[in-house]
């Protein structure tokens, strides 16, 4: 059953060393409280000196299934404090106020009196304020930031942010036995498996899928550790807690957190690895998982730990990665910060274009577009787009473009179905152009603008405010890769670029691309010419189809020429589920020309599509075999191009016999009539007779039937060898 990833993110940025919550009820030795605490956390007193970080947190929650349709909820923004401890309280904002010059990762300091009351901080009516830094060395840093021009600003943070998702990165998959007896679903080896592919049986997890988008960049490496009472044996670990799955998923994370701390003799989780995947027995969180922004830890609602894309998604908030959205949160499902789902081995992708840009991996692959500058290419760029899952570092490649203006910025890819991103669920093979602030290198969530197929543009009118437009153009695809240009104000009218042949010159491109789910023999399409298209009457033969499938969830793409007509596609599942979304996220496409004309995946036994236009003179599709009866998988595979409608065979371009009649009743020795009866040793492509201009078939060429012919008669015979003969 697929399932939208139920999202908590905790946006604490806060100053280095990274967030450590502390776990569970903290008691009365506890720095930051006085008087005696009670078990049920209420009435304690908070030491307003005491060095606090503000946080804010975004709650977002969807249902289930992929019905993109309809009213979703909002993310619930929160403000909440952290304690050097790494205790997070939610701030009663009912009770006071919070300075309007603090951002989330500040250190502030409480107003004297506050209180925790049902685990929320209670101001009593004052205001959390900045702390103030007192230091001489603050004051030069200071005056050292002041120096730094915007770019200078914008090349320190995204070098931060490369060395972020780059390098060996260590991680601990924590399963948990709770008081109750309640316990993670996942044995620790079926969660090795999972999650860093030990067992050799699990082809897409954690590990493969980062190390796979990286390039090899990044690697994530399975932590270690070990104490007389536990050990952590290839990045897994089972912690026994004693607290109830009923106390909720915040009482059993830190419990978790205390244990690890205590059993292993460390202040923090992060002295051991550097991030950490807390699986948490059923019924303990209602939702299926959260990360907290720029830190070490991830929560998974049992199984949802052994889901790629929920490991992958919630990881990346740990790097700083926020939500990718296009009519709302996160509904772009062209990469990993959409939704995520219920599939242990897909869907295989990555991550759009903003987010593939901050995560540092293509930078000597990327092209900065300062738009209404001066520069070379600022405001005209006309370049081949490489798809990410094709990187080659050997090779000079563009993979992102980065159009820079004041606020937002916008990010631009060709989202290629191959490879490492072979599974991607939208956008496939189509110019991507996403929006995002924070300059592409910092926590922000993307929004996607456009999906642009060969042939298709993009316009953002009065991009600047200065009467230009920005217009996008995705103009054809060149070996393998998108041609785009980008021009800003006209400015790239007198550019040239060479143009790519037509791919069926004087027909239509049918392109049929199909992703299988985890029963592919089930799946198998057809096209058809449409009976009811007046061009071609009662002769519908089945000319196309697709069979013969047998690798699970792969993306496979066919290509025909065809002669413009109206057709019919079916898609059948034997089965009757479709291809998505119980066993699998299977799903399929068919261009018509450049035109998408059918798509979709959750279907039962079939669905059908009519699309086209009738055409004056129609020739009828061959009735040769269907190419592609066992396809590969892309980007090998080479399916037979529909055949013209010449015969199987070379047919003989005249009888091969005389005739055994003579047309005289006695012949003299030289015929009295021109053409003879019997062919001369080289005759013509037709004979004299044809009809000057006759569009039909001529003598010798193929034939189905008689009304084929210019001289109205076809010869009998298997239809395959059948010719015009001559009038």
């Amino acid at each position: 059953m697929l399932a939208r990833i139920s999202c908590v993110i905790f946006a604490f940025i806060a100053a280095a060393p990274l967030l450590k919550p502390v776990i569970g009820a903290p008691d009365s030795s506890s720095s930051f409280l006085r008087g005696n605490p009670t078990s049920n956390q209420e009435q304690r007193l908070l030491e307003s000196d005491a060095q606090w970080t503000y946080a804010i947190a975004a709650a977002e929650f969807e249902g289930q299934g992929r019905n993109l349709q309809g009213n979703r909820p909002k993310p619930k923004i929160t403000h909440n404090v952290e304690s050097v401890e790494g205790y997070f309280y939610e701030v009663d904002m009912s009770t006071g106020s919070i300075a309007s010059d603090i951002a989330s990762g500040d250190p502030v300091t409480l107003p004297p009196g506050a209180f925790i009351s049902a685990n929320k901080v209670n101001l009593g009516g004052g205001n959390i304020q900045r702390k103030k830094k007192k230091t001489k060395k603050f004051k030069f840093t200071r005056a050292l930031e002041d120096t730094l021009s915007e770019e200078q600003k914008r090349n320190r943070a995204e070098l931060r942010r490369h060395l972020a998702v780059t390098g060996i990165k260590t991680f601990v998959a924590v399963r948990v036995v709770a008081a109750n007896d309640a316990a993670t679903s996942s044995l620790e080896s079926q969660l090795r498996e999972e999650v860093f592919g030990f067992g050799g049986s699990d082809n897409f997890n954690l590990k493969s899928g980062y190390e796979g988008c990286s390039h090899g960049q990044l690697t994530i490496s399975p932590g270690s550790g070990s104490s007389q009472s536990n050990n952590i044996v290839n990045g897994v670990v089972t912690i026994t807690v004693t607290t109830d799955t009923s106390e909720g998923d915040g009482a059993m994370r830190n419990a978790i957190t205390a244990e690890i701390n205590s059993q292993f003799g460390v202040t923090n989780p992060t002295e051991l690895a550097d991030y950490f995947m807390y699986c948490l027995p059923p019924n303990t969180l209602n939702g299926v998982a959260y990360a907290f922004i720029n830190s070490w830890q991830s929560v998974y609602n049992d199984f949802w730990c052994n889901r790629p894309s929920a490991q992958m998604h919630e990881i990346g908030h740990n790097f700083g990665f926020g939500h990718s959205g296009e009519n709302a949160e996160y509904d772009d499902q062209s990469g990993m910060m959409g939704f995520s789902y219920d599939d242990d081995e897909g869907p295989r992708m990555c991550f759009n274009a903003a987010k593939s840009w901050q995560t540092g991996w293509f930078s000597s692959k990327s092209v900065t577009m300062n738009i209404g500058g001066d520069g070379p290419t600022d405001n005209c760029l006309i370049t081949d787009l490489t798809g990410q899952s094709e990187y080659d570092a050997q090779l000079s490649q563009t993979i992102l473009v980065k159009m820079n203006r004041d606020g937002d910025d916008l990010f631009l890819q060709y989202n290629k179905a191959t490879g490492i991103n072979s599974g991607t669920l939208e956008g496939r093979n189509q110019v991507m152009i996403v929006r995002a602030s924070g300059e592409g290198t910092s926590y922000a969530v993307s929004d996607l603008l456009a999906k642009l197929n060969a042939g298709a543009s993009y316009v953002s009118d009065d991009y600047l405010g200065e009467g230009k437009d920005l217009t996008v153009s995705f103009i054809s695809v060149v070996e393998g890769k998108a041609r785009i240009q980008i021009d800003y104000g006209g400015v790239c009218s007198g550019a040239t670029f060479a143009p790519t042949p037509a791919p069926c010159p004087g027909q239509k491109q049918v392109t049929v691309e199909v992703t299988t789910d985890n029963y592919p023999a089930e799946t198998s399409w057809s096209i058809v010419k449409d009976s009811t298209d007046p061009c071609v009457g009662q002769d519908n033969p089945s000319s196309l189809s697709g069979t013969g499938y047998d690798q699970q969830n792969t993306f496979y793409s066919n290509e025909y020429c065809v002669d413009e007509g109206k057709y019919i596609f079916t898609i059948n599942d034997s089965y009757g589920d479709g291809i998505c979304c119980s066993y699998g996220t299977g799903s399929y496409k068919v261009l018509y020309g450049n035109t998408e004309v059918a798509q979709g995946g959750a279907f039962g036994s079939s669905e059908t599509t009519t699309f086209g236009t009738c055409k004056s003179v129609s020739t009828p599709l061959p009735t040769t075999p269907p190419p592609t009866k066992n396809p590969t998988p892309s980007p090998t595979l080479n399916p037979t191009p529909v055949p013209t409608p010449s015969p199987t065979e070379d047919p003989t371009p005249a009888p091969t016999n005389a005739p055994t009649t003579s047309p005289t009743p006695g012949p003299t020795n030289e015929p009295t009539l021109d053409p003879t009866p019997s062919p001369t040793e080289a005759p013509t492509p037709a004979p004299t007779g044809s009809p000057v201009g006759c569009l039909l078939a001529k003598f010798g060429e193929s034939c189905t039937k008689d009304p084929d012919c210019c001289s109205g008669s076809c010869s009998g015979g298997k239809p395959s060898s059948r010719t015009c003969l001559a009038e």
